[in-house]
């Protein structure tokens, strides 16, 4: 691997290095993604499984896939937080990008299922904005 990205899962339990050369990243808003996530969207990042590797914890990879549909969420079994899945055939990976160590380098950036996009976020970008948390 080339330029190399890591990331982890929020308690430090499980960490991966991925290729900084990501096909795309979609912040989707889809209901299921917002339930996942507990936020407004996902922001998942694509690429070939071939650029990704665990480096540590891979036995706390947890999976739930969702009864009747071709959805699941992997997470640690220790903390809960999502960590990247690979892709049914094997080929992709997806990343959730708050997981990585660092800036990725992206060629397409699309935001999907807007039209799912709840409606206390629809004016996001003009609520007033802090650097930290405001007293």
């Amino acid at each position: 691997m080339s330029d190399i990205l890591t990331g982890r899962c929020f308690c430090g339990a499980m960490r991966y290095e991925v290729e900084n050369s990501f096909d795309k990243m979609f912040f989707c808003s889809c209901d299921q993604c917002r339930q996942i996530t507990g936020s407004a969207f996902a922001s998942n990042l694509f690429t070939d499984s071939a650029k990704f590797r665990w480096t540590q914890g891979e036995e706390h990879l947890g999976r739930y896939d969702l009864p009747g549909r071709k959805l699941a969420r992997t997470f640690c079994k220790i903390c809960g937080s999502g960590v990247p899945k690979i892709s049914p055939n094997g080929k992709q990976v997806m990343v959730p990008a708050g997981g990585l160590e660092g800036d990725p380098n992206v060629s397409i950036r699309r935001r999907i299922f807007q039209s799912e996009r709840p409606h206390w976020h629809q004016q996001y970008e003009f609520y007033e904005g802090f650097d930290q948390f405001p007293v």
